[in-house]
């Protein structure tokens, strides 16, 4: 079986607007989509990539709310995802990455220089310059199309039986590997792009906020179902599953890692409109009023700063801005009264919004004493209760 390249990279981040934020405001990436995960309509499922959404530029995520469980990067996972840019763009990145105050460093690897870090909620990430077989002419925040990430290069996997992922990427994914060194062995993976598979073994990995869910391959409609056949003669049961942008099956493959095959057809931007309104997928639609009036709204904004956000879900968005509005007007009032006498109008509303204030900062207080949970060894989380 011939697979087509890198489909896609799926991993779990916890706020939604904080990823945004990044991959947007930061990476300069562009949301190609806005849904839900098509198992769970309750969190979101957001899609970045280049100006028309092209398979080996998709970076996907599902984003849980804040008291889901921390992920442990280990074995069985996709360790670090590999990001192009332009070849003479690497000072660019830097600067970036130091002015949004993101921690990097370099590597080398295979004769390359690697640009490593993390993004706000412990995904690895690396850039490399090099060229790549589609382009990006998204512009945004800072990032011009001569500078942009053009998209998905590679990936680092983590495997729990290194000598078993090998074969099985040469005997049933028939990749070839192209170079190798004490530490990793390298494969085509087509469309140039490559997997760097490490030797070694790390520690146990746990699935969790703060990493990598799977990895997705490109496939045509009849290679996704002979390679169903293929995984039953290793005892291995899969059904397709239908994912409205393209029809997939998901499996372990034998050293731990959670793969994907994708087919390449009918694509991202089969729904695109003009609005921004999130698309529901078909088997949900019933829950569309429901789905709409819980998730909080998230936006594609320019920022020149990183921020975390205290709200979860579009009723603690709502008090989180009314929170902000009062305390903004209340900061103008202090300014103003610096400059001029404020009018009796002006006093007694001051007045008010500060009471409203407290009553707003006591009421937080509690809740957050409220929703204070424990996580136990086996990785359940309980909420602590009042005695």
């Amino acid at each position: 079986m011939n697979i087509k390249g890198i489909h896609h990279v799926s991993s779990i981040v916890w706020h939604a607007q904080e990823n945004l934020d990044f991959y947007a405001g930061v990476l300069g990436l562009k949301l190609v989509k806005k849904t839900v995960n098509f198992d769970d309509e309750r969190i979101y499922h957001t899609t970045f990539g280049n100006h028309q959404a092209d398979l080996g530029t998709l970076m996907t995520f599902f984003p849980w709310k804040q008291n889901f469980k921390e992920g442990v990067i280990g074995d069985g996972q996709v360790f670090k995802t590999t990001f192009v840019i332009p070849k003479g763009s690497m000072l660019f990145w830097k600067e970036r990455l130091a002015k949004f105050k993101i921690s990097y460093s370099e590597v080398s690897r295979f004769n390359q220089i690697y640009l490593v870090f993390k993004d706000t909620h412990g995904i690895n990430l690396e850039l490399v310059e090099d060229t790549f077989y589609v382009k990006n002419n998204h512009e945004f925040n800072g990032v011009t199309k001569d500078y942009a990430i053009q998209g998905i290069i590679g990936a680092t996997l983590y495997s729990h039986d290194y000598e078993a992922t090998k074969n099985f990427l040469i005997e049933k994914f028939n990749l070839k590997v192209i170079d190798e060194n004490n530490y990793f062995i390298r494969f085509d993976a087509n469309n140039n792009q490559f997997l760097d598979l490490y030797k070694e073994q790390t520690v146990s990995s746990k699935m969790g906020a703060g990493t990598t869910h799977h990895i997705a391959f490109t496939v045509t409609d009849d290679t996704l179902v002979s390679f169903i056949d293929v995984l039953k003669e290793s005892g291995i049961n899969v059904e397709i599953k239908d994912r409205k942008y393209f029809k997939s099956i998901y499996f372990r493959e034998p050293g731990g890692i959670l793969f994907e095959l994708a087919t390449d057809k009918p694509g991202m931007l089969i729904d695109e409109d003009d609005s921004d309104e999130i698309k529901i997928p078909p088997h949900f639609t019933h829950l569309t009023d429901e789905i709409r009036n819980d998730l909080m709204p998230i936006f594609v904004r320019e920022i020149d700063q990183l921020q975390t956000y205290n709200y979860q879900d579009r009723a603690s968005y709502e008090d989180y801005i009314f929170h902000k509005n009062v305390l903004d007007k209340i900061n103008y009032y202090a300014k103003e009264s610096k400059i001029r006498a404020l009018t009796e109008a002006e006093l007694i509303e001051r007045d008010k919004l500060r009471k409203v204030y407290v009553k707003l900062i006591v009421g937080q207080v509690k809740q957050n004493l409220e929703n204070v949970s424990v996580e136990d060894k086996d990785g359940n989380i309980s909420r602590l209760t009042k005695k």
